[in-house]
């Protein structure tokens, strides 16, 4: 079973030649499966430009949203998250993973934004929670984009409780012999580096990933492979999971440049 995972294409129509290679590129590859994690475009109608990029796939295609994806503009970030991304994906024939999982075969599909919730700030950053929440303007600009009433925390804990469900349902279901995590944030404190000499980047460590979802992954039986994207970074890591080891990776996709990881299952 082949699976082809890209994230953070960050559609732009002034490149759109770019994009159409690269959805030829995934044809190419004949997957099973297409699954896209998490910035896909914005404002909405790039989201929904992005998505009939890949109208030509005759396999099973899944979507996560991400941080930008939630950025307002023509519409709030709450509309845009409980409503509108939704509706947008499923128009596009594409299959919500936030809120269900899929199974191919004996193979298993969760997924999550996983919204970070400050436990990948560095070490050395004596911030708490609520330090953070302000200093966030100062380095990120979700802070001036995303407009939904939610704190960092509680979005987290929200996604979190109801990933850790669709895992547990994959995990005890007797059909499925592996499972495949994939959110946007990283999970894993491997696969977001630590420059303690950097102050800026030091703070915004914070707001890269959310390693307490990690913690969940790790613990669930059946996981074999997670891939996130979020910090545009390409990467390949072994973590140690209670069911054995778990094969970890970054996608590393750019603006303008989509990339993608392949799993042949």
């Amino acid at each position: 079973m082949r699976i082809v995972i890209t994230a953070d294409l960050h559609y732009r129509p002034s490149q759109r030649e770019t994009y159409l290679a690269f959805a030829r590129w995934v044809e190419s590859q004949q997957p099973d499966c297409f699954i896209v994690a998490g910035d896909i475009g914005h404002p909405l109608r790039l989201f929904e430009r992005a998505l009939q990029l890949f109208d030509r796939l005759v396999c099973p295609r899944l979507l996560l949203a991400g941080n930008h994806d939630v950025y307002r503009g023509e519409h709030d970030s709450r509309i845009l998250w409980e409503t509108l991304l939704p509706q947008a994906t499923r128009d596009a024939g594409f299959v919500w993973l936030e809120d269900t999982v899929v199974r191919l075969g004996t193979v298993g599909i969760a997924g999550s934004m996983a919204w970070y919730d400050y436990s990948s700030r560095s070490g050395h950053v004596p911030q708490g929670e609520a330090e953070l929440r302000l200093l966030k303007a100062v380095v990120n600009h979700d802070a001036d984009f995303i407009d939904w009433p939610w704190s960092d925390v509680a979005m987290a804990r929200f996604l979190a409780r109801r990933f850790a469900t669709r895992l547990d349902s994959l995990a005890s279901d007797p059909t499925v012999d592996q499972i495949l995590a994939v959110t946007h944030m990283p999970i894993f404190p491997e696969c977001v580096p630590e420059y303690p000499s950097s102050e800026i980047w030091s703070l915004l460590r914070a707001y890269m990933g959310n390693f307490t979802v990690g913690e969940q992954v790790r613990s669930t039986p059946k996981v074999r492979h997670v891939v996130s994207g979020h910090i545009h970074r390409r990467g390949r890591w072994t973590v140690a999971g209670i069911d054995g080891p778990v094969n970890v990776q970054l996608i590393g996709s750019e603006a303008g440049a989509p990339r993608a990881v392949t799993l042949d299952l």
